[in-house]
């Protein structure tokens, strides 16, 4: 772990250092080259190898050098190295060390150049390699052989050429992904300031269908009362105490709003304008199901009497999606039936259905499901219970005190 960590540190270092990497590989194919050329004096006797010719050899490897941070410098002097070798006889064994230096500096352009400069460094640097080999300066080669080594220098040229241009094409699709994964974190950042903008609509539109509501009704109630205060004390009184209900009530439904934020709990996207479906919805809702082609029985039980904006809205979603659970997983044969209950201390909602389907375990879409449910229930001080019934089917039914809105009110 330790010499990988270093070993990457050391690259690290070296690409923020390019000429330094460049020299560093000069030095190091430089110091081999002459290695390669050391043993083969050691096989061939009247092969002199001295420091002198050892640092001719090195020479051409200077271009590596330049390769990055003064390209047509390094094929210029290439070029002239190669122009030395020809023309002085002490030098020509630099005239056949300079291909390394030219392969590397015809990768350097077709990887990291545009392709019309790759291709003029590639012509600068093979155009006079042919001529010298067709010349045959000093070497009294034939054509034939000069053909050939023409003709193998431009292949292995070309294919050094198009190492170069897939590597430089693997660069730039890889920062073309980048790119566009910082366009995609840019514009998810932006979804998420809408989002927030979404939010703190639906929450202003929450507070003014659930909290507004009440506090009209306070301050027409409490003027109410301060008409009739001298003249009719038991009605002032009996207006006095709804206020008194009636603030109680927004308290309880500003606290759970606020719960809700805290605790992350969100309804299915943005909430529309019109005002939250209630336990009066129910009817209009059991009519679109059965459109929807489940048979569906609705039943009320006990005297109604109002329920609070907030339990009322989780009643209606709990049936919501217990039929719709029945849509997706009772059978086409199913019935179902919902039955709202005015107890005396506690409000039922039930939904049951006949089917064979097997329940959803987690329905998650939209913050719904039976974890929504149940959530939604214990926000109002209720309980949720769930599972298939004896006789067959599955049942859905959420109990709420009567009191619910009251739920942890200081009094």
């Amino acid at each position: 772990m330790q010499s990988a960590s270093a070993l990457s540190r050391c690259r690290l270092w070296l690409h923020d250092r390019p000429f330094t990497a460049d020299c560093l590989l000069a030095v190091a194919l430089a110091v081999g080259y002459t290695g390669f050329f050391a043993a083969m004096a050691d096989l061939t006797p009247e092969f002199d190898l001295d420091w002198p010719r050892s640092l001719i050899i090195m020479a051409p490897f200077a271009v590596i050098a330049l390769r990055r941070r003064a390209l047509w410098a390094g094929v210029a002097l290439g070029v002239a190295i190669m122009a030395v070798a020809v023309f002085w006889e002490p030098a020509q064994v630099m005239g056949a060390d300079s291909g390394i230096g030219f392969f590397v500096l015809t990768y350097t352009a077709a990887a990291w150049r545009s392709l019309r400069e790759a291709l003029l460094v590639a012509a600068a640097i093979w155009s006079p390699v042919a001529v010298v080999i067709y010349t045959g300066v000093g070497s009294g080669i034939d054509h034939v052989t000069a053909t050939i080594l023409v003709m193998v220098n431009l292949v292995m040229a070309a294919t050094v050429f198009w190492i170069g241009w897939v590597v430089r094409n693997r660069r730039e699709k890889v920062e073309e992904l980048s790119e566009r994964a910082r366009f995609a974190e840019e514009r998810q950042e932006a979804l998420a300031a809408q989002a927030v903008a979404d939010e703190q609509r639906r929450i202003a539109r929450e507070l003014h269908d659930v909290v507004a509501h009440h506090i009209s009704v306070i301050g027409v109630m409490s003027e109410g009362a301060k008409r009739v205060l001298r003249t009719d004390p038991d009605a002032a009184e009996e207006a006095l105490a709804t206020v008194n209900q009636t603030a109680r009530t927004a308290l309880r439904e500003m606290r759970d709003i606020l719960t809700v934020l805290r605790q992350g709990h969100d309804e299915a996207g943005a909430a529309d304008l019109e005002p939250q479906p209630t336990v009066d919805s129910l009817r209009a809702l059991v009519a679109q199901t059965k459109d929807a082609g489940l048979p569906v029985r609705y039943t009320v039980r006990g005297q109604e009497y109002p329920l609070p904006t907030g339990v009322s809205l989780a009643v209606f979603r709990i049936a919501q999606e217990a039929l719709t659970n029945t849509i997706k997983h009772a059978g086409p044969q199913a019935r179902a039936g919902v039955v709202v209950d005015y107890g005396e201390t506690e409000f039922r909602i039930s939904v049951g259905d006949s089917g064979t389907g097997a329940p959803v375990v987690a329905g998650f879409s939209g913050g719904h499901g039976l974890i929504g449910m149940r959530e939604r229930a214990t926000l109002y001080g209720g309980t949720l219970e769930s599972g298939p019934r004896p006789g067959g089917g599955y049942l859905v039914e959420a109990r709420f005190p009567k009191n619910a809105h009251l739920q942890g009110v200081t009094r």
